[in-house]
């Protein structure tokens, strides 16, 4: 039997969804569209009886479609759009993912601004190694004008706290994010709240305050940001290193999302759920 609970809980997240649907300017029928090719990607292989795929008519029971849907949707196809990094997104990924370009604590090691005075461990060889389309100074001037780095009185490129923050400044870095981090916490939690069963390889804590000034809020924002920031450094490094050691064995088929976050405003605007609001 269906939880009462259910329908309520998916309100909530198709109502944050709707939000940014319209925001977009994605119609309903553009909506409606896209959530029936989900509905029908999803149940193809949902819980499978045996080996065998799910045939049209299990995935009409499962989904309500009609089997004259079911079948256009499976002879159409998957609608795939490829999803496709700016070079911007490559770079910073690039360097936070190269040990040599790391210090002990994970903190990224400023850069070297040419390759005659850095070598590989500069910031032209650095975007050098993820394209040759662009220059080098250009990245770094366009950097530079949004506040993603400055140049030291060495030379040296130099990231600041807000670009490692740019994925989420940008509608391409919000949505990379939004679709990665909010997936991972839905799988995690539809093992712990539908198949209500222990997931050990999914962990989720927060800390919620209500009734909160302004000058509170933003304290406890930057004591969360600083204090995550180290923890992050740190984790990165070892992510890379494991990466290193890992490279090539036959069981390496596992990924990890290890992150932190925070999120305030205003409780008339939007009072949450975790005080009893259900819409």
């Amino acid at each position: 039997m269906l939880s009462t609970k259910v329908p309520l809980l998916l309100r909530s997240l198709i109502g944050r969804l709707v939000r940014i649907a319209i925001a977009s300017g994605v119609t309903y029928q553009t909506f409606d569209r896209l959530l029936r090719q989900t509905y029908f990607e999803v149940a193809q292989d949902f819980e499978p009886l045996g080996d065998k795929p799910n045939s049209d008519s299990r995935i009409s029971v499962l989904t309500g479609l009609p089997r004259r849907e079911v079948r256009a949707l499976r002879e159409a196809g998957p609608e795939r759009t490829p999803c496709t990094p700016s070079l911007e997104w490559q770079v910073l990924s690039a360097w936070t993912s190269r040990l040599d370009l790391l210090d002990a604590e994970g903190n990224l090691r400023p850069l070297p601004r040419t390759q005659r005075r850095g070598g590989e461990q500069s910031f032209d060889a650095l975007v050098a190694s993820v394209g040759s389309d662009v220059r080098a100074r250009t990245v770094l001037d366009e950097w530079l004008r949004k506040g993603y780095a400055r140049l030291d009185e060495e030379d040296r490129v130099v990231l600041t706290p807000r670009s490692l923050l740019r994925g989420t400044e940008s509608q391409e870095g919000a949505g990379r994010l939004l679709a990665h981090f909010t997936g991972d916490l839905l799988a995690g939690f539809e093992r712990l709240y539908l198949q209500d069963r222990a997931a050990p390889d999914f962990t989720f804590h927060v800390v919620y305050g209500h009734n909160l000034t302004q000058d509170s809020t933003l304290s406890l924002y930057r004591t969360a940001y600083d204090e995550s920031m180290q923890l992050l450094n740190r984790l990165n490094r070892l992510v890379v290193e494991h990466e290193a050691e890992d490279a090539g064995k036959a069981d390496a088929t596992q990924r990890v999302t290890l992150g932190f976050g925070g999120y305030r405003v205003e409780q008339e605007q939007d009072a949450g759920l975790v005080q009893g609001r259900e819409d």
